[in-house]
């Protein structure tokens, strides 16, 4: 036992008080003769012991008032479950709700069928044990907060928790899960732990390839300090149905997700066969904003395959749309057959372009064919539709102008820029900006090395060794000479750019040599990086020659791209920029660099939901509670969650966190009924609804199974006290009022019960009986037999 206030207990003595005023109280009565008493006392005796109980009752009554009140002062602490009844046990309910569960059965879907399960186990329960609900998708999560009794008033509220859980799209992690039910804290009074585990047994929830995960679980399932039992029901065994196969969406994906309005865009749906037998075709519906605007036909596909189905749009307003592919057909999971991407429409697109050469004409600037690839001539856009909107700046204004607003900067031709420039670039990049640098005749080596590369801790992602002169023997080259020129003298045939990566989003419309010129370019010179490690120029290299030197190289710097280029973006040492291909480079690499400084509305399971808003771009309704601007983001379970914005940056930001659930979400700011969609999206693995061997069941059997258990196990004090003070209030209640009952019929025993009658009371009809006949007047003298009788009834009289 604890005290929370040990100094009340210092006036403990107090106690003694009741008894210390009676034994001062006491009084010596003095005995007085009198003749008439004797009947009295004869009646008295009989009741003093009686009387001597009560008063010994009354005193023990008030010692305990004051001893329950100094204690229940003193706030006393019990550790949890001694103020209990007897030892009972608990049952833990784990429920796979992971996407894979919600797959058909005769008598409707699995996470019907273990609910049911539950539910029915809950009558075996004994209304003694406690009872809790852990869900496993898209990680453990207690359904309530706390234990439950399993009794019969219970029951009820736990069958309606139990009915609610739904299946998600997420994943589960059922070892996670296990590890979570079995280090569960119990309390002191249960002596028996049961686990149920409700799963259809897909092999991908139980993350059998983790052998030293469930192995650490035998460890701690054999270390509990109470008896632990784990049972594990297989709802595949149960529930026997016709098997249709299992056909999904798994990803729609885009060459890019913020595009310009009137900007054609091809979205490729990658459908796969889960099941072995070959699918008949079927129909695909594409929606924009939940709207079916296109319908296609796709082909058988093989067992065990996958196939892709494209779709060509363009969107005519900006904004913020979801676009889905939904696939028409009836098999036993359905809810893998749509998937969802987020597409964000803008009608400007801000680029810098630092330009060094502001005092030549216009077409030998280095800026030239760049602004001319994005659609400007003289600084005006030649249509109306260009998204892109390009700033030229120079070098030297470079670290004073404004960035905030910005997506990508882009230096054609690299010179040696001013100090502030190459922090501020960095803070730009690191804060999610893009940068594109081209290398030429005016950059100096020095500098890029020691400021740009910085020992591999700058933006750029290697170090510059020299300029190489590629060009074919008799050929000639720039009249322009930098003072190092390595000849490559290993081929007469010119160098030209290889397109090699078709997998990469910069890269992947450039590879296509069917349909772009890139592969004819022709490089003179060019400079040559300084080596590195195989597996990372693969990783890094985006374009190289046809000598498989590198000729662009691509950095992530904090939040943002990076793409270092060998050779400038100009008719210079190249002739790239003569090439059709120039236009769809420039564009593809802004967009691809441009895409982590747009607010990200495709995430990952966990990955956090940022909407910055700045205050000219705030709604009317806010306007006037700029201060605490406040949204709520609507989840895939319909739970609505209040936001409350932070400032930063001159604007307000609205983060959560709370994105582990795959599927579409909403945040509406104000009164904008729209809101701002996000799609989490879900992993494929739950599609494959292949079950776990008879090898992994018995991996699982031996790491869930208690293989000793010995009584005498000392069991884990629990570190929770429940408070005793209430208690001793309700007693100290309790011995007030005994001890006002007990001085009652004491006073009442002492005193009697009737009072003494007003002398107003007494009228004539009291005095009637006294009448004339009645009242004997006449006056009488008592005699006393003996002188000791006299002397006793006159000190009586006195």
């Amino acid at each position: 036992m604890s005290f929370l206030s040990v100094a009340f207990l210092f006036a403990l003595p107090l106690v003694a008080a009741p008894l210390l005023l009676h034994l001062f109280d006491r009084r010596r009565n003095e005995t007085v003769q009198w003749g008439a008493m004797q009947f009295l006392m004869e009646a008295s005796a009989r009741k003093t012991s009686s009387r001597k109980l009560k008063q010994w009752l009354l005193l023990l009554l008030r010692c305990l008032a004051i001893a329950a009140l100094i204690f229940a002062l003193a706030r006393p602490l019990l550790p949890t479950g001694y103020l209990g009844g007897s030892e009972r046990g608990e049952t833990i309910f784990v429920i796979d709700n992971s996407m894979s569960m919600s797959r058909k059965t005769d008598s409707g879907t699995m996470i019907a069928s273990a609910t049911q399960h539950a539910v029915d186990q809950l009558e075996k329960i004994s209304a003694r044990d406690d009872i809790r609900i852990l869900t496993t998708a898209p990680y453990p999560t207690w359904l309530h907060s706390g234990k439950t009794r399993g009794d019969q008033r219970n029951r009820e509220w736990i069958t309606e928790q139990l009915r609610s859980i739904d299946a998600t799209e997420g994943r589960s992690d059922l070892l996670a899960a296990l590890f979570t039910a079995v280090q569960l804290e119990h309390q002191p009074t249960q002596n028996t732990r049961r686990i149920v585990v409700l799963t259809d047994g897909q092999a991908t929830d139980w993350r059998t390839e983790d052998e030293a995960g469930w192995q650490r679980l035998q460890s701690v399932l054999n270390e509990t300090s109470i008896r632990t039992e784990i049972e594990t029901v297989r709802l595949d065994d149960q529930s026997q149905r016709t098997t249709k196969g299992n056909i999904a969406v798994d990803s729609i994906t885009l060459d890019r997700t913020v595009v310009g309005s009137e900007t054609p865009i091809t979205a490729v749906a990658t459908l796969r066969n889960y099941d072995i037998a070959t699918v008949d075709a079927a129909e695909l519906t594409w929606s924009v904003n939940d709207v079916p605007v296109h319908q296609q036909t796709i082909a058988s596909i093989e067992g065990e395959q996958s196939a892709e189905a494209n779709w060509n749009h363009k969107f005519d307003d900006p904004g913020i749309y979801r676009l889905s592919c939904r696939l028409d057909r009836d098999d036993d999971l359905p809810a893998d057959n749509v998937a969802s991407l987020i597409v964000e429409v803008v009608d400007r697109l801000p680029v810098v372009v630092v330009e060094s050469a502001t005092d030549y004409a216009e077409m030998q600037q280095d800026s030239f064919f760049v602004q001319a690839a994005l659609g400007w001539i003289d600084g005006q856009p030649l249509n109306d539709t260009s998204v892109y909107v390009p700033t030229l700046i120079t070098p030297n204004e470079l670290p004073t102008v404004d960035l905030s607003e910005q997506r990508v900067v882009i230096i054609p031709n690299l010179t040696e820029l001013p100090s502030d420039a190459v922090s501020r670039l960095t803070e730009f990049v690191s804060d999610g900006g893009g940068l594109w640098i081209g290398l030429g005749p005016r950059t100096n080596v020095d500098f890029f090395n020691h400021q740009l590369f910085a020992d591999a801790s700058g933006l750029a992602p290697r170090s510059l060794d020299q300029i190489v002169d590629a060009s074919p023997a008799g050929t000639g080259t720039d009249a322009e000479q930098p003072l190092d020129i390595e000849e490559d003298s290993s081929t007469d045939q010119p160098v030209r750019i290889d397109p090699f990566r078709s997998d990469h989003p910069a890269t992947r419309h450039l590879a296509d040599n069917a349909q772009l010129d890139l592969g004819d370019a022709s490089i003179q010179r060019y400079y040559q990086f300084s080596s590195v490690d195989d597996d990372d120029d693969d990783r890094a290299t985006l374009l190289r020659l046809s000598n498989d030197a590198p000729l662009a190289v691509e950095n992530f710097v904090g939040q943002g791209r990076v793409i270092v280029q060998s050779i400038p973006l100009r008719l210079q040492w190249s002739d790239l920029a003569r090439t059709q291909s120039f236009v769809v480079m420039v564009r593809d690499w802004i967009d691809y660099l441009a895409q982590p400084r747009a607010t990200q509305y495709n995430l990952l399971p966990g990955q956090p939901i940022v909407v910055r808003v700045s205050k000219d771009t705030m709604n009317s309704d806010l306007a006037g509670d700029l201060n605490t601007p406040t949204g709520f983001l609507q989840t895939p379970g319909d739970k609505s969650i209040e936001l409350t914005a932070q400032y930063a940056d001159e604007g307000f930001e609205f983060r959560s966190s709370q994105t582990r659930r795959p599927g579409p979400y909403k945040l509406q700011i104000g009164l904008d009924e729209a809101g701002v969609p996000f799609q989490v999206q879900r992993s494929s693995d739950e599609s494959n609804l292949s079950s776990l061997s008879r090898a992994a069941w018995q991996q699982i059997a031996n790491a869930t199974t208690l293989k000793a258990w010995t009584e005498d196990r000392t069991p884990v004090t629990s570190a929770h006290t429940d408070p005793v003070w209430p208690y001793l209030l309700l007693a100290l209640i309790g011995l007030i009022t005994g001890e006002l009952v007990l001085s009652g019929i004491m006073a009442r025993e002492r005193f009697g019960s009737a009072g003494i009658p007003e002398s107003s009371e007494l009228d004539a009809s009291h005095l009637s009986s006294f009448g004339p006949r009645g009242l004997d007047l006449t006056p009488t003298s008592v005699q006393p037999r003996s002188s000791a009788e006299a002397e006793t009834l006159e000190a009586t009289n006195r």
